[in-house]
Parts: structure tokens; C-alpha cells; sequence
């Protein structure tokens, strides 16, 4: 019973730190602790998201070494955040909670089973029904969408705290900061090509003459972020898989917001799931030259 609910308590913990692809109790504990403390409201919401999203995958006993690792959990806290930080919370909001954090792990169950890269997509299409439904009038009431930001002098140095921050909706350095240590903790060189990638889109949006005030928020940065964890690696060409999704996350994350959406974290998944061709097509190459250099 012991050893069951420990397991839990790690899964749970997991299920934060792979919001940003890491699997690391600690890098989860610190990501809670960072959105405690910009938002205490937040946190509880993506704890009993999490939770549901855990309880879920036991109910309908799906892999344990999957729910063990977190996997069901991160998209089922992203999107109980993303529903207070979108509506005031009452009993509508928090139904929608409960029911929508079991979706997403529904949805996730239903990928991993049929081996489909998903990403963050079962919380992108599960916030975007509860964004319209919770939308109809006497249900709730929005808030106003901005991503707050703490410090509005910014440097470089900043834009990154804020990139880091707004995967998870938080707007403070110190969050941003925090989740860059949580990254780097688990895996050094994901938290640094993800600091490239934030230049690299900052450098697009700059270039592109979009607004200066979201560029340096971070919020044209954070699916950077996500393309730089994902695709980090030790390789030369893992930095060119880097850098070809950080254009196409961030232009379409400008085409995205320049025509109404509520982008979320779509354009990471669209990108990943445009880079799955590409590095096929690049191990296929590899291989390819690498057996007619043996026979040669």
C-alpha cells in the first residue's frame, strides 16, 4: 500500500515536469513550486487536474510504466491551468475541470496505444472546446487574457525567464527562472538549446516588426522553448532539427495569433509533427551513405 501510494505521489510529480518533456520528480516538484508562487489558484488547479489525469489512466488501466513516468498527467495539468487563467473559477469551471483533465488522458491513453506523437495536442483540443462551451453566456466569465509579466524593461536575459514562464501560463522572472532550472537539472543540454531556440524566435519576431510588448513577454518564445526540449541531442543535426522547427513554430504561431486563435501550444505540435518526416528522411540518408561507405 506504501510502495502503491509513493508510486502515485512520483507520478504525480512527473506529470508537471513533463509538461516540458522531462521525467524528473524534482524538476516536477520545482515547476509546481514556481506556479504556487505566481499563482496559488493556478497551482491547485493543476495538482487536481493532475490528479484526475492520474486516477483516470488507473481507472481505465493503462500502461503503469506510462502513468509511472508522468505521461498522464502533463496534459491534464496544462489544461486545468489554462482554465483559470482563461475563466473565474466556479462550479461550471471546475466541473469542466474534472471532466476535461479525464479527456485529455483518454485521448493520451488512445496515442500512446497506437504509438501516435500527440505532444500537447489532447490539451490543445480539449481547451479549445471548453474555451467555446464556457464561453456561453451565465456559464462563466472571462478573464482578461493577458499573460502578466512582472518587469517591463526588458533585456535579453529577461525574454528568456518570460519564454520559460509562459509554457505554463506564468508571467513572473522568478517562475521562468525556476523552470529553466527545473529543465536543466534533468537535462543540461535541453534548458540550453531551449534558450537558443527563445533567440531564434525573438530574432523572427523582431525581423517580422510584430509587437514588441508580446515578443518580449515571451509569448511568441514559449513553443520555441518546447522545440528546443524536444529536439535537443548531442549531434550536429539535432541542432538543425532545432532550429527548422523554431521558424516553423514561430511563424506559425504569428499566423495563428494574426488571425484570432488561442494559439496554446499548437504551433510546437505542428511543428514536431512536420519534423517527423524531415528526420526520417535524414536517417534514411544517413543509412543510406553510411552502408555504401562500408561496401566502398
Amino acid at each position: 500500500m506504501k510502495n502503491n501510494i509513493l508510486a502515485f505521489v512520483k507520478a504525480v510529480f512527473k506529470g508537471f515536469g513533463q509538461i516540458m518533456l522531462q521525467g524528473n520528480i524534482w524538476t516536477g516538484v520545482l515547476f509546481i513550486g514556481a506556479i504556487i508562487y505566481d499563482s496559488a489558484l493556478m497551482g491547485f488547479a493543476g495538482i487536481l487536474a493532475n490528479l484526475v489525469g492520474v486516477i483516470t489512466a488507473k481507472l481505465m488501466k493503462f500502461d503503469e510504466d506510462h502513468i509511472n513516468d508522468g505521461l498522464f498527467g502533463f496534459n491534464a495539468t496544462l489544461y486545468g491551468i489554462a482554465l483559470v487563467f482563461y475563466f473565474q473559477a466556479n462550479i461550471w469551471v471546475w466541473a469542466a475541470l474534472i471532466i476535461g483533465s479525464a479527456l485529455t488522458t483518454i485521448l493520451m491513453g488512445f496515442a500512446l496505444k497506437k504509438n501516435i506523437p500527440v505532444f500537447t495536442f489532447p490539451f490543445i483540443m480539449i481547451t479549445w472546446i471548453a474555451l467555446y462551451v464556457l464561453s456561453i453566456p451565465e456559464l462563466a466569465l472571462r478573464t482578461v487574457p493577458e499573460h502578466f509579466v512582472d518587469i517591463q524593461e526588458m533585456d535579453d536575459f529577461l525574454i528568456e525567464g518570460h519564454a520559460f514562464g509562459q509554457v505554463i501560463f506564468q508571467g513572473s522572472l522568478v517562475a521562468g527562472l525556476i523552470f529553466f532550472i527545473g529543465v536543466f537539472i534533468s537535462k543540461p543540454i535541453a534548458a540550453l538549446y531551449a534558450s537558443a531556440a527563445v533567440i531564434i524566435s525573438v530574432y523572427i519576431s523582431h525581423h517580422g516588426h510584430e509587437s514588441t510588448d508580446m515578443t518580449n513577454n515571451g509569448i511568441f518564445s514559449f513553443n520555441a522553448v518546447l522545440c528546443g526540449i524536444a529536439l535537443s541531442g548531442q549531434r550536429v543535426r539535432d541542432g538543425i532539427y532545432v532550429l527548422i522547427a523554431v521558424i516553423i513554430a514561430t511563424y506559425f504561431d504569428h499566423f495563428l495569433i494574426h488571425n484570432g486563435w488561442t494559439t496554446l501550444t499548437f504551433p510546437f505540435v505542428v511543428a514536431m509533427w512536420a519534423m517527423e518526416p524531415i528526420k526520417r528522411l535524414d536517417n534514411w540518408l544517413v543509412a543510406k551513405f553510411s552502408a555504401t561507405a562500408e561496401t566502398s
